[in-house]
């Protein structure tokens, strides 16, 4: 996900520690289930289906709800690439 951001040069600066903190706090500031549907992709590497299965929303609820997710975490993490 990080390396998706716009001019992500600034984390190269940081080290994998401190951008693994920031982006899980970024993760902990969305909506319980839209955090649970980014930590099942991004972070367990579960498949659109088995996010599907496992909280019952339909497969294009699940694609909205990480599409707006992605871009509410890019915001929140805009200030690390300015």
């Amino acid at each position: 996900m990080i390396e998706n951001l716009p001019n992500s040069q600034p984390f190269d600066t940081l080290s994998e520690r401190e951008t693994i903190k920031f982006v899980h706090e970024a993760i902990t500031k969305l909506p319980k289930i839209d955090a649970l549907i980014v930590t099942l992709y991004y972070i367990d590497e579960s498949s659109i289906k088995e996010i599907v299965e496992i909280t019952g929303l339909s497969e294009s609820n699940v694609k909205i709800k990480l599409f707006r997710a992605r871009k509410e975490l890019e915001r929140s993490l805009r200030f690390l690439v300015i």
